[in-house]
């Protein structure tokens, strides 16, 4: 029965996957089309001078998905002569390091900046030193797969440790791996913000956009009545408009806020320090006015999985208001919320006030009964000794 069940459901998602695997293929040129004719062939592979196995081989849909396509082939591959190919390219490498390397005069042609940002990184550092792990360009990013991905995910690839390494000396460290980027540490010249980003609480992932259908720059735009990025009152607005859309009048609020400390410019992420150089003290986030709360955005995940981002007002961060927005954010001594102060004040008066008046009171009705019972004493009775305290108690 088992066999029957695997095989209905092989014929029935093979044409799906073959549909998919079609229409990824059909969105490129047809001059990538010719190139992947040779190259989506498996195992298509070239070896250099040391014996080093170089793979040639190109999935046609993950390259349909990557944000290279746009450009194509030839957008990175100039060199290349279709009419004389393969003959037409000559890699002089010696080995699949020194190829990695020498490409990456290729990503500089349009990543310039970026490029110079690398360059002053402890990455690009090891690499001169000939560190033969030491990641260039596409040992971050990819070559043919080059998608959005977040910092994190980016960096743990090589630095799987990390988590452990900070526990040992960083309180909460999983929380600050949560809601604070890599870079926004390991960058200490680069400037940071927090990012205000849509999640659904309810799946449990973050809200993106519908290909072909977007819509929250429209809602946001719509919210921001004076074009000066959303207040806290139109913040909240925002989100309860999206919540609506989503989840039909009178739903939970399901879809929320979460923040996260990031560089302003991603461009900056490629300047990393060495551990020695990041930034360590607390009181870098967690105190009145500090930098990373001076600049905020709201985000969602663009269909190309890029960030959408819209400005908002710093006063987002510390306004009761956010508080049904952004119930999950907050960085002790650097959000602080004023109401959110005087209410924890009054619960703490009122809870030593409630103690105080306990005792004060206790005291008073303890003198009180000592008076009245000194009051409603029979002459004759003083001195006597009471029934428990007669002398003779205890010695039968």
């Amino acid at each position: 029965m088992g066999l029957i069940i695997a095989a209905l459901a092989s014929v029935l998602l093979f044409p799906a996957l073959f549909v998919t695997a079609y229409a990824a293929e059909n969105a490129l040129s047809e001059a990538d089309k010719q190139c992947l004719a040779c190259h989506s062939t498996e195992g298509l592979e070239k070896k250099l001078a040391n014996g080093d196995t170089l793979s040639l081989h190109v999935r046609g849909e993950v390259f349909a998905n990557s944000v290279h396509k746009a450009i194509g082939c030839a957008g990175c591959h100039a060199d290349v002569d279709l009419k004389t190919h393969p003959g037409s390219v000559k890699n002089t490498a010696k080995n699949a390091r020194e190829h990695s390397i020498a490409r990456v005069a290729i990503c500089r042609q349009c990543h310039e900046d970026a490029f110079k940002q690398h360059e002053q990184s402890v990455h690009a550092a090891r690499v001169k030193e000939g560190n033969l792990i030491a990641p260039v360009c596409t040992g971050c990013h990819g070559s043919h797969s080059v998608t959005p991905k977040t910092a994190y995910e980016t960096c743990v690839g090589c630095h799987a440790a990390a988590l452990a390494a900070h526990q040992k000396w960083l309180p909460n460290a999983s929380v600050h791996h949560e809601v604070v980027s890599c870079a926004a540490c390991h960058a200490p010249a680069a400037l940071r913000m927090v990012d205000l980003r849509l999640y659904d609480r309810v799946a449990k992932v973050w809200l993106s956009e519908k290909e072909g259908q977007p819509e929250f720059e429209k809602l946001a735009r719509s919210a921001d009545a004076d074009g000066k990025g959303l207040d806290p009152m139109e913040l909240r607005n925002l989100v309860r408009q999206i919540n609506r859309n989503g989840n039909g009048n009178g739903a939970p609020p399901w879809k929320t806020l979460r923040g996260r400390i990031e560089l302003r410019t991603n461009v900056e992420a490629h300047r990393l320090s060495g551990k020695d150089a990041a930034i360590r003290g607390c009181d870098n986030c967690h105190r009145s006015g500090a930098e990373p709360f001076q600049n905020v955005t709201v985000s969602i995940t663009g269909s190309d999985g890029r960030p959408i981002r819209y400005d908002a007002q710093k006063e987002v961060l510390t306004s009761a208001l956010s508080i049904e927005s952004l119930p999950e954010f907050y960085a002790i001594g650097g959000t602080r919320s004023k109401l959110l102060d005087v209410l924890l004040l009054l619960a703490v008066l009122g809870g030593a006030g409630g103690t105080i008046g306990h005792w004060t009171l206790r005291k008073l009705s303890g003198r009180y009964l000592k008076k009245s019972e000194s009051a409603h004493a029979k002459p004759g009775d003083q001195g006597r000794p009471s029934p428990g305290n007669h002398p003779d108690n205890g010695a039968r």
